[in-house]
């Protein structure tokens, strides 16, 4: 089958990788996002991980600021897809486009549709403390996430990995699962399942505000949390100290501990040693962070956060001193 890829995100190079390695087909050209800007004046160029990925093999490039623009469309009908394969790209794809190869065109999505639908998914399956997920591979249609599954993979979701650990296993995963599905996606073999539109949920975009922690939950839903919300939005919280006004902290890590205290509100530290800020949280356990960052600064230690800012016992974190 003569193949053209189309994403952006590094979930998408795994299974760039094996394409370009196929014997019996042919990746005739790889879509994804137009080149950004980074670095000081913004004047280098900041290429996706797939384009990155491309440039290793040697394939065609192409960088459309929209993929359904008719004169983008024109230069792919005549390359004659037989099957386009999609993950993380970032744009959605017009009628013109899906119906374009007579094999069709096949997305990644990385849960178990009809579970979070949407451009989040691995972030809120830690975030709701599931202890599964998987890769779905559908049939696209046009309507965002909804088309038949013709291959499902379960893959358990461990218990300290952070959302981006968790991407780059579903990555990997999604690679062997395309694999093996090749043959029967050209021989018209793969099946074809609906999605239950009973059971769909939805994982929408998150926003920078949903890395702010909220003291007064349990130990486990705070670290959850922190875990779903790296690399991006980060999760983030306040410190609070009598007359300094409130700094900005990013939680890289933590961990959950349980320690008897004195009476103590919610968001109050209980414990500073080398283990950890030991913070007050709704029941018996501790939330410890092991590893923070102040913002505009760079990350810390333990040692080097408590040295440095002088925490005591009762001093809070949150958004503000109440």
């Amino acid at each position: 089958m003569k193949i053209i890829f189309i994403g952006s995100s590094a979930f998408g190079v795994p299974t760039l990788r094996m394409l370009a390695k196929q014997p019996k087909h042919q990746l005739m050209g790889v879509i994804t996002q137009p080149d950004g800007r980074k670095g000081r004046g913004l004047k280098e160029a900041a290429i996706s991980p797939v384009k990155e990925e491309t440039l290793k093999h040697r394939i065609e490039i192409w960088q459309p600021e929209s993929i359904n623009e008719p004169v983008f469309i024109g230069q792919l009908k005549n390359k004659n897809p037989d099957l386009i394969i999609v993950a993380a790209y970032g744009q959605k794809l017009g009628r013109e486009i899906l119906n374009l190869p007579p094999y069709g065109c096949i997305n990644i999505h990385p849960s178990l549709l009809p579970k979070y639908r949407g451009s989040a998914p691995v972030n809120y399956a830690i975030l709701n403390g599931d202890g599964q997920t998987g890769i779905s591979i559908i049939r696209m249609v046009e309507k965002m996430d909804a088309g038949p599954v013709l291959k499902q993979a379960v893959v358990a979701i461990k218990d300290d990995e952070t959302a981006a650990e968790l991407e780059d296993r579903l990555a990997i995963e999604s690679a062997g699962i395309i694999q093996g599905l090749l043959a029967d996606v050209e021989n018209k073999n793969a099946g074809h399942t609906a999605q239950d539109e009973a059971k769909v949920t939805f994982a929408p975009k998150l926003k920078k505000s949903d890395g702010e922690l909220d003291w007064s939950g349990p130990a486990r839903k705070i670290l959850n949390r922190i875990r779903a919300m790296q690399p991006w939005p980060g999760a983030y919280t306040y410190l609070n100290q009598k007359g300094k006004p409130p700094l900005k902290i990013d939680i890289l890590e933590a961990k959950i501990y349980a320690l008897s205290h004195d009476v103590l509100p919610v968001g109050a530290i209980a414990e500073t040693n080398a283990e950890g800020i030991g913070i007050v949280c709704a029941g018996t356990e501790l939330i410890a962070i092991t590893r923070l960052k102040p913002a505009g600064g760079r990350a810390l230690t333990v040692r080097e956060f408590i040295n440095g800012y002088r925490l005591k016992i009762g001093d809070r974190f949150g958004k503000e001193t109440e």
